[in-house]
């Protein structure tokens, strides 16, 4: 969810103007994946990569090894996860409250360049709670590449997570956020 965000940052590191307005496609070639575990067994939601494009116009200013950016914000579709199973699939749905909050805005705010080491800084919106993360990310220039993990706990957003077989089943509140972007500009 929030590496769609991250992505679109990490390109963004490339150029290396001062102040500049450029627009930044994150293309389907793209994947981001959800995983979590119950009591009994792990799970892995892929978002559907029909959903992912998205065309940003993102404003760039450049201070010292900090990138601050502007517009690098993307909505993407709460029901466009699938868990493999469907009941799973629908479970997962019904955490994220995705009838009410139909879209996860991933708002990228900076890219820190500090050393060999580059993070970016997320705004983070599900169900209508939002929490800022910094994210270690991985950029390779030659293919317009970003990869990272962010790593959260879904109860940071008001979320429960569903108890099954009278209460025999848990969910755990932690999950892992995998993305591999690949950017357009």
């Amino acid at each position: 969810m929030k590496t769609i965000g991250i992505i679109a940052v990490i390109i963004l590191l490339s150029f290396g103007f001062s102040k500049n307005q450029t627009k930044v496609k994150i293309t389907n070639k793209s994947e981001v994946s959800i995983k979590g575990k119950s009591n009994v067994n792990s799970f892995e939601c892929k978002y559907n990569s029909d959903f992912i494009e998205n065309d940003l116009q993102v404003s760039i200013s450049r201070y010292s090894d900090k990138i601050l950016l502007e517009g690098a914000k993307i909505a993407i579709k709460s029901t466009g996860f699938d868990c493999a199973h469907r009941m799973i699939t629908k479970d997962f749905k019904t955490i994220l409250k995705a009838d009410d909050y139909p879209h996860i805005v991933i708002n990228v705010k900076e890219i820190s360049t500090a050393k060999e080491n580059i993070t970016t800084k997320l705004h983070v919106k599900i169900a209508g709670v939002e929490k800022e993360y910094l994210v270690p990310v991985m950029f390779n220039q030659n293919t317009n590449n970003v990869k990272g993990q962010l790593k959260l706990n879904i109860k940071d957003f008001k979320l429960k997570s569903p108890k099954k077989l009278l209460g025999m089943v848990v969910v755990n509140d932690n999950v892992d956020i995998h993305f591999n972007l690949f950017l357009q500009y």
